[in-house]
């Protein structure tokens, strides 16, 4: 049985670059490094990454930046039924979209890879993944409720579906579990 966490990749060497940024950037960027007790370097690598594996693809699309208790409000104005259908709509577009424009196709695997960098770079669940005897189970654990879980199943059920593939779907008030 394995177990597999994704953080930020660490592909590819680093290179060493010179760059002139704006001071005001550069001084909320330090102070932000400071705050999480990491080095500049750190920060800087990982605003790097996280741009150039998700946000410059989200920012085509028109993504959102909302605060946790804003999206909160949210779900809790909607019916299930609303949401359900709603993810369901916007499952059958949005990761198509966003899947293409970074691999170029639609491949069952590659809606896990997108799955995983929801969770590495949207933040929308902690991911979990176990392997064992050649059956695959992904978790997605969160803390916003039955409503949340019943939108992520919809949502990414409709893109396992439009790559060919039907996971078996359970959920609860803090996850959503695929079997495949």
């Amino acid at each position: 049985m394995t177990q597999r966490r994704l953080y930020l990749r660490r592909e590819g060497k680093t290179v060493a670059k010179s760059f002139r940024v704006n001071g005001k950037a550069l001084a909320a960027i330090q102070q932000e490094a400071d705050r999480q007790n990491i080095s500049l370097n750190t920060l800087v690598n990982q605003l790097l990454i996280d741009y150039s594996e998700f946000g410059r693809f989200t920012k085509r699309l028109g993504a959102l930046r909302l605060t946790r208790k804003t999206f909160e409000a949210v779900l809790v104005a909607a019916s299930e039924e609303a949401l359900a259908s709603g993810a369901r709509s916007a499952g059958k577009s949005a990761p198509l979209a966003l899947i293409t424009a970074k691999w170029g196709k639609l491949t069952p695997g590659i809606v896990l890879e997108y799955v995983r960098d929801l969770s590495s770079y949207a933040n929308l669940y902690e991911y979990n993944e176990m392997n064992e005897e050649g059956h695959q189970t992904i978790t997605l654990m969160h803390e916003l409720g039955p409503k949340w879980s019943v939108f992520l199943a919809n949502y990414l059920g409709e893109a396992f579906s439009a790559a060919g593939t039907k996971p078996r779907i359970s959920t609860s008030d803090r996850a959503v579990i695929f079997s495949l």
